[in-house]
């Protein structure tokens, strides 16, 4: 393509200009792109910073990271702070249990009744209004054993309340019944209206009140009748909505709308709603409690998440044996108890995936005995004893064993030596008899002297063979060494002799003369005498 000159002077132009605008203008870019990915830079490293300042400072929680407090708490803190409050039995299904000094000596005491049930973020949590609520409503399980009354089975997870809910149709009654030892929790399962019938938890189990009572500060004295809870527990539908999210486990029963509803206006009252602001506590003197401070609900109490270990058993006022358990029905006649079975189950069928039966909960394990000794349940714990009076489990060092196991190299290291030494010696020599004293070996060495001629001088064949024996050689070197004793013996020794053979470089030393032979034997009753 050919241009005439007006418009080669036209691209000339046009290329001039853009030489001297295109440079500045790409270096202005360039300058404007990095001053604006490093102020947003350091905005992005600004704010990290901050966010990792305040989680350090106050910790989430509802956080599922483990602190160092979270994997200290065990059952001592179960152990050692229930002790005033009430008596540990040992049971041959749950292990270790408990029973508050009030379900001793008040016939109709029960759990979940002192106290009163408030709405948090984690659902219904129970406030009790006994000393060791922190414990045994929010850990564990409870069970009634025949002849003894109610009895707690320690755990090792928090929740706000670990029961099984009830409402009636026409919403006038709530109830609730502790949930049994072997109902474990499973984040993957929870536990939802199925639970009375695959735990057979029976009408006598649960407590029942009206819903205008839900307000009150304590259920002990509004509970209803026992002998009316057959008749409730017909009118009710289970609505049990025990769950995990985000490692925390909530306890849905009730719809707090309509209780707080109904309560308003059956009785003017109001159902307070809180924050949980939980402070996991390891010391061994911590003043555990729940306290309303605004809309928030701080709960002091052990780690959420505990160790199913001890340091120390309990001390043990009782054996249950093999207990008889009451899970409800014990006033219930058969074929009624059956029929209602019979209902909860095609109500809420059990999951399949669940096991057949449930499955009694794991003991836990005493780790304060000393190596080899066993503990026997209900009995003395083993172990070193605390500053703190408390027993110490007992550790193995790892230097206890090294030295044990030097001691024994070095013992068959000497055996070893001792064997090497008396390969020398000859095979009719007599094996070293008990110790005597320095006079008579003496006087031994002195009569060998005088009775046995001195052995012949071994010759260079024998001590090039225990050194063979010593340090082994490889073959060519051996059939070297063989060579040369071969001719050292046509040298020294006399012709008819014959040459030695493999097996002299295992016994190297010569025969004994037949006069040393002689006179050994007068010297083995010698020593038998001696």
């Amino acid at each position: 393509m050919r241009l005439n000159k007006l418009d080669y002077n036209k691209v000339q132009t046009f290329n001039s200009l853009m030489n001297k605008l295109v440079p500045p203008l790409v270096c202005a870019a360039a300058a404007f792109t990095l001053t604006t990915f490093a102020s947003s830079s350091a905005d992005r490293r600004s704010a990290n910073h901050g966010s990792l300042y305040v989680a350090y400072q106050q910790e989430d929680a509802d956080s599922n990271v483990e602190t160092e407090s979270d994997s200290e708490g065990t059952y001592d803190v179960f152990y050692d702070r229930l002790a005033p409050d009430g008596r540990w039995f040992y049971d041959d299904d749950y292990g270790y249990v408990w029973q508050p000094n009030v379900a001793e000596s008040t016939s109709d005491w029960r759990p979940y009744a002192d106290g009163h049930w408030v709405w948090t973020d984690r659902g219904w949590f129970w406030d009790s209004n006994e000393d060791f609520g922190w414990a045994t409503y929010h850990y564990g399980r409870w069970i009634r054993v025949s002849g003894t009354g109610w009895i707690w089975v320690p755990g090792d997870q928090w929740a706000p309340g670990w029961v099984s809910w009830r409402q009636t149709d026409n919403d006038d009654y709530v109830g609730w019944a502790p949930l049994p030892p072997e109902a474990s929790f499973s984040a993957n399962v929870g536990f939802q209206p199925w639970c009375d019938s695959y735990y057979d938890i029976g009408p006598a189990a649960f407590a029942f009140i009206r819903i205008g009572d839900f307000g009150r500060p304590s259920y002990r004295e509004f509970c209803a009748p026992q002998q009316q809870n057959l008749i409730l527990i017909n009118r009710t539908t289970n609505i049990t909505n025990i769950t995990y999210n985000n490692s925390v486990i909530y306890n849905n029963g009730p719809r707090y709308q309509r209780v707080s509803q109904l309560v308003q206006q059956q009785a003017g009252q109001q159902i307070p709603t809180y924050k949980i602001n939980y402070a996991a506590q390891t010391q061994r003197n911590a003043a555990f409690k729940t306290a309303a401070q605004g809309n928030q609900l701080n709960v002091i109490a052990p780690p959420q998440k505990l160790k199913p270990i001890a340091t120390a058993q309990p001390q043990v006022a009782k054996q249950l044996g093999k207990a008889q358990v009451e899970r409800g029905w014990q006033s219930v006649p058969q074929g009624q108890a059956e029929q209602l079975r019979h209902k909860f189950a095609q109500q809420t069928p059990v999951p399949q995936t669940l096991p057949a039966k449930p499955v009694l909960p794991a003991k836990p394990q005493i780790q304060a005995v000393t190596k080899g000794e066993p503990q026997t349940p209900g009995g003395p714990a083993k172990g070193q004893q605390g500053p703190n009076g408390k027993l110490q489990p007992f550790i193995e060092k790892p230097g206890n064993n090294a030295t044990a196991e030097q001691q024994k190299l070095e013992a068959e290291k000497a055996q070893k030596e001792k064997g090497q030494i008396g390969r020398g010696q000859p095979e009719n020599a007599n094996p070293p008899k008990k110790q005597a004293t320095r006079e008579e070996s003496s006087k031994g060495k002195k009569e060998e002297l005088k009775k046995e001629p001195p052995h012949p001088p071994q010759t260079k064949v024998s001590q090039h063979a225990q050194y063979a024996v010593a340090h082994p050689q490889p073959q060519h070197h051996t059939e070297k060494l063989e060579k040369a004793h071969l001719q050292q013996q046509a040298v020294h020794q006399p012709p008819p002799q014959p040459p030695p053979h493999l097996a002299q470089a295992a016994h190297p030393q010569p025969p004994p003369h037949p006069a040393a032979a002689k006179n050994n034997n007068p010297k083995k009753k010698d020593d038998h005498k001696g």
